[in-house]
């Protein structure tokens, strides 16, 4: 499509309604991209995260061939994940907690406004 606009002297919106394209300004972005980066910017991209857990899990799993030395190193490593699961947990457990203790005091003084301003009517 781009070669095509390149070589010929139509517009984009002819282009597009010869190729049966509904966006004109389509074209015109492969052409400015094409102009920039060359052919490679027109490849498909890949979309998505990037698979890095897979990664990890197979750097740090001992396969038959390790020695000792490599066991004891995943053991520790086991130790520290677990030990920050647990710091994780625990402060897991305080945010809620706090937040639990912000929202009760936020209902306990959204109560007393309420009962204020009915004293304040009554006494009108």
């Amino acid at each position: 499509m781009v070669e095509l606009y390149l070589s010929s002297e139509v517009s984009y919106q002819e282009l597009a309604n010869q190729e049966h394209i509904n966006n004109p300004s389509m074209i015109a972005k492969w052409v400015n991209d094409y102009r920039i980066a060359g052919p490679d910017a027109l490849r498909p991209k890949k979309k998505g995260r990037k698979k890095t857990l897979k990664n990890r899990v197979k750097k740090t799993v001992p396969t038959e061939n390790t020695d000792i030395s490599s066991v004891d190193t995943t053991i520790e490593h086991i130790k520290e994940l677990e030990d920050e699961l647990l710091k994780l947990r625990i402060e897991n457990a305080y945010l809620k907690e706090l937040r639990r203790l912000r929202l009760e005091e936020e209902a306990l003084l959204k109560k007393q406004r309420e009962s204020s301003t009915v004293s304040e009517e009554s006494s009108n």
